[in-house]
């Protein structure tokens, strides 16, 4: 439980092609380790943030109904309306530290015997404001709050729905919520719905990432399907933990960004990225052309030439993991970009999710949002 099963399982999936295949092979067991615990366990957390008259007005089933790497969620009911309760594991915040301390050393022996010089230091520090932030469900209560402030300003309640919070039944470690019904994500996607269907709940995930970040500044960066419901061809949102903000000066860098990829100019994208702290200058020239294959690659589902993209197209989809595979290999001295780290865990999260559900939409429409520019119509 805790930072060690929540960094090892981000690594087994973020870092596959930095690390030693038997390394991610033993890392990737921790995927599908999240059991709950016992209630006499959390019910400590609980006797320790509540009074005994506030318990009995919940009414927590002492049996949990999910489970993950930090805590663990239990229904109750509060004057007849039913709740999700998330609660912490005891320790969990304060064995941050060491346990990331231990994780870094043992990532670090994995780089050294692929004859890497990676400094972890950036890696390690996002990892720990971000696992601290998610163990702090105080702050998750206020992110919730304001990223549902966002979708009424929006007009887009009847769209995407997201938990009311019972600020009364909540602290630092215990989150309550209302109970929200749907399908899980994976589930809807097996049930064969329309091409219809598909496309339009594509679309409802590919607007709501543009709006959180090139609008809010406020990215639910966790992509994981279990945090999504669909219900009468809505998009139910549940888990907060993870959503980071972005100001305006990073927002419009990034922007600027893109905009020196599109010109797919090789000098352009390698000074722009260099200068965007996504490859270190000491690279060898060979990967940095490696680098800008790789985001050339990356590039193409935007191509007005190839529109509407299909995300299941499998010479692509082999074409890009190929490029990827060379261009981290090739890798000696860049770390994984810390600032946009779990920013782009959410936006490759979407494109693999896109492409299980086998869509083709016109992105066009997306690049001209996200950078206010036009891309060539062939290179």
């Amino acid at each position: 439980k805790g930072a060690a099963m929540k960094v090892g399982q981000l690594l087994s999936i973020d870092s596959s092609d930095l690390i030693p295949p038997e390394a991610i092979e033993i890392l990737s067991q921790l995927q599908s380790l999240a059991e709950p615990v016992d209630f006499s366990q959390i019910e400590k957390v609980l006797k320790d943030d509540f009074k005994p008259e506030q318990l009995a007005l919940m009414n927590i089933e002492t049996k949990a109904f999910s489970a993950a790497s930090i805590g663990q969620v239990h229904r109750g009911e509060f004057q007849g309306k039913p709740l999700a309760i998330k609660i912490q594991y005891p320790g969990v915040r304060e064995s941050i530290g060491s346990d990331l301390s231990l994780l870094k050393k043992i990532v670090g022996s994995f780089l050294s015997l692929s004859s890497k010089s990676i400094d972890l230091d950036g890696l390690f520090s996002e990892l720990r404001d971000i696992l601290y932030q998610e163990t702090d469900y105080q702050r998750e209560m206020e992110l919730l709050t304001a990223y549902k402030q966002k979708i009424r300003e929006n007009n887009l309640s009847d769209t995407y729905i997201i938990p009311e919070v019972y600020p009364q039944f909540s602290t630092g470690r215990v989150l309550t919520m209302s109970f929200e019904q749907g399908v899980p994500l994976k589930e809807w996607i097996a049930s064969s719905p329309s091409q219809n269907d598909r496309n339009e709940m594509a679309r409802l995930i590919l607007d709501l990432y543009c709006r959180e970040f090139f609008d809010w500044g406020l990215v639910q960066t966790d992509p994981n399907f279990g945090n999504f419901l669909v219900r009468d061809n809505k998009l139910v949102l549940l888990d907060f933990g993870a959503t980071l903000t972005y100001d305006k000066t990073f927002i419009e860098s990034y922007r600027a960004m893109l905009r020196a990829f599109s010109s797919f100019d090789d000098e352009k994208i390698i000074q722009a990225s260099i200068d965007f702290d996504l490859i270190s200058v000491k690279e060898s020239q060979e990967t940095k052309m490696n680098y800008v294959e790789f985001m050339k690659t990356t590039l193409e589902p935007f191509l007005p030439h190839k529109q509407p993209f299909q995300f299941n197209d499998p010479d692509y989809t082999k074409r890009s993991i190929a490029i990827g595979r060379k261009f981290t290999s090739s890798l000696k001295y860049s770390p994984p970009p810390k600032h946009i780290i779990f920013l782009h865990r959410k936006l490759g999260g979407i494109f693999s999710l896109l492409r299980k559900m086998n869509v083709e939409m016109n992105l066009t429409p997306y690049w001209e949002k996200m950078v206010q520019s036009k891309l060539p119509e062939k290179l």
